[in-house]
């Protein structure tokens, strides 16, 4: 009897340990593995029991549906809807941080030439037709990593990251497309003003210097592109 008692007593304590050793590993481990991914952003892994494992794809599937959201509201945030361009504000804190940074780079202020009297005389619908036309162009012509922005009604903004005065960049090959009239829009220019980060003799801002470039232009005609040089 007594040795029967013993092997009870060690067969119970071999099912605790074993049932311990299933607890930490079903339930105890991916807790800490879901506590440890919620600080780290990140998907739960599918571990576990059962019923952790149904926990985890549910939360996964939310998780993936509320980043999808954020995305779209985040975009919806940063870009301007008509041109699907960043905007305004987007604009004024990626300038913000390119002044405070180390790289070199370049400002493109750019307004649609009589684009008043285009809205004027063919209506608003025409209008936002060739913004987007004009949107679609700078966005094709100008590099994936530089920022195309729509800073107002006919006014776009380019900030050209590492790029230095060494290169004169010119809307030239723009301006030959909207200068022709297709797909029914009228014919357009561009009015282009640039100050790059090295430039000589620089003034108050970038901003305020790329805006002289393009007084510049409009004050000879319009259509061109200047580079800020004071």
């Amino acid at each position: 009897m007594y040795v029967k008692l013993q092997i009870s007593a060690a067969i119970l304590v071999v099912m605790m340990l074993v049932m311990c050793i299933l607890v930490r590993r079903l339930v105890v481990w991916p807790l800490i593995s879901y506590n440890e991914s919620i600080k780290r952003g990140e998907i739960f892994p599918v571990i576990g029991a059962a019923e952790l494992q149904s926990l985890a794809e549910t939360y996964n599937h939310v998780y993936k549906e509320n980043q999808e959201t954020q995305k779209l509201i985040r975009h919806q945030a940063e870009h301007d809807a008509m041109p699907d361009l960043l905007n305004r504000g987007s604009f004024e804190k990626l300038l913000k941080i390119h002044e405070e940074g180390p790289s070199s780079y370049a400002l493109l202020l750019i307004d649609a030439d009589t684009f008043k009297t285009v809205n004027d005389t063919y209506g608003h619908d025409m209008g936002d037709q060739i913004l987007k036309k004009v949107a679609t162009l700078l966005k094709k012509t100008f590099r994936s990593i530089d920022y195309v922005c729509r800073i107002g009604g006919d006014e776009f903004a380019i900030i050209m990251v590492e790029m230095t005065s060494d290169l004169e960049y010119t809307i030239l090959v723009i301006n030959e497309k909207l200068s022709k009239e297709e797909d029914g829009l009228p014919a357009v220019s561009l009015s282009v003003g640039v100050a790059f980060s090295d430039r000589e003799n620089p003034g108050d801002t970038i901003f305020k210097d790329a805006d002289k470039a393009l007084y510049e232009v409009k004050e000879d005609g319009r259509c061109g592109c200047k580079i800020y040089k004071f």
